[in-house]
């Protein structure tokens, strides 16, 4: 199976659960989706995401000064954003639960054989 793509498609729903937990930065946001070994290409591959989900407006967006006196932009979601995410948990979990009807329907048999 590719891991990747699945992973890929499903980015934004896990970055919306992480903010749901806390507000959070780019970096911090790349190393709590690595605790749950999904990986990132690089550093620079969260933006596109974070981008992605302020332009739908789920997301506050603030700047503020770290003790290094490096700016960071924190995301935290706002009310549309919870809206969207359980939305979007409601759709994955009607997706895992089809899939999984299909592949016990026509291949539970070849469960036993891995």
């Amino acid at each position: 199976m590719d891991r990747i793509t699945i992973v890929k498609g499903s980015l934004e729903i896990c970055v919306l659960s992480i903010l749901y937990k806390k507000r959070s930065y780019g970096y911090e946001i790349m190393k709590e989706l690595e605790k749950f070994n999904i990986k990132l290409k690089g550093v620079g591959s969260i933006y596109p995401i974070l981008t992605r989900i302020k332009e739908k407006e789920l997301v506050n967006v603030s700047k503020e000064f770290g003790e290094d006196e490096r700016p960071r932009i924190y995301y935290e979601l706002n009310d549309k954003g919870i809206e969207f995410l359980k939305q979007e948990i409601k759709e994955w979990h009607e997706i895992q639960q089809d899939i999984h009807s299909l592949l016990t329907k026509n291949a539970n048999n070849l469960k036993e054989e891995v």
